[in-house]
């Protein structure tokens, strides 16, 4: 029964948490040969792959929806017959699409921290060993980069 319960929880981080088979092995308390072998049996690596893609489609099709929309209200501003109602929907509908997009655009958003995290890590094992004074220019521009962005976000 344990088993099974570390089973989901290592398919839970490997397909939603994109997490490693190294990274899943110690935190749910297997071997990463276990978790690897869970991977290719059940799949997980296409299946973790079709929800990426899928996420990348769904922000298509809402932007494809958003131009359909914004189209059909711009034919009937100039369309004398078309009735206000009708044009009220679409505004409706593109405002309720952009908060989707909005939404799912956050959603899939890499958390600021998690970008500070690899940053850090790519610029303190590799430069600071090749190059130091390179290695500073770089993180104080990282600092300012990752700066402004919190101030967009």
């Amino acid at each position: 029964m344990a088993k099974i319960r570390e089973q989901k929880l290592a398919e839970d981080l490997y397909i939603k948490g994109k997490r490693t088979a190294k990274d899943i092995a110690s935190l749910v308390g297997v071997s990463e040969k276990t978790v690897g072998d869970w991977v290719d049996k059940y799949k997980w690596k296409d299946r973790r792959n079709a929800i990426l893609g899928s996420q990348q489609n769904g922000l298509q099709n809402i932007n494809s929806l958003i131009d359909m929309y914004a189209e059909s209200l711009v034919a009937m501003e100039n369309d004398p017959d078309a009735k206000q109602d009708q044009k009220t929907k679409l505004v409706d509908a593109i405002a309720k699409l952009n908060k989707t997009k909005d939404s799912f655009e956050k959603e899939h958003r890499i958390p600021y921290n998690t970008y500070i995290n690899v940053m850090d890590s790519i610029m303190s094992d590799m430069l600071i060993k090749v190059n130091p004074k390179l290695h500073l220019a770089i993180m104080e521009f990282f600092e300012n980069h990752t700066n402004e962005l919190a101030l967009k976000y």
